[in-house]
């Protein structure tokens, strides 16, 4: 397969060795970021719940 991929101009072993790198290093970073995204709105969320459940007592 990489033989075929010499055939286009500028695609190597290295090539295709960098770009999986890339790619595995966006998934890490986009995990951190992904639960953040989901994480600080929860936690808002449940400091208000218990925020309005000691206010109704």
């Amino acid at each position: 397969m990489i033989g075929m991929l010499s055939i286009i101009a500028g695609v190597d072993e290295t090539f295709v060795t960098n770009t999986t790198a890339h790619i595995g290093e966006l998934f890490t970073d986009l995990g951190l970021l992904i639960a953040l995204v989901i994480g600080i709105p929860l936690g808002f969320y449940v400091i208000r719940k218990a925020i309005s459940l000691v206010r109704t007592r």
